[in-house]
């Protein structure tokens, strides 16, 4: 599962709170998953980023849709 992934991503980059909202229930939203984690320096939270678009890459070649 891409949600896993994208887990996995932040994980490696020692994210805190991570949090899995599945969506799937919920009449027309826009995604099936939404992940939340936050970092303790700005500096974390951009090599979080670039964690999760890496393994998104190697795990299904394309790079992530959006991240914010």
């Amino acid at each position: 599962m891409l949600a896993d992934v994208i887990i996995h991503g932040i994980q490696e980059k020692k994210g805190i709170d991570i949090i899995l909202m599945d969506l799937r229930n919920i009449h027309n939203a826009m995604c099936d998953y939404f992940i939340v984690c936050h970092g303790s320096s700005k500096t974390q939270v951009e090599a979080i980023a670039d964690s999760v678009a890496m393994e998104v890459k190697k795990a299904i070649g394309e790079n992530p849709f959006h991240k914010e």
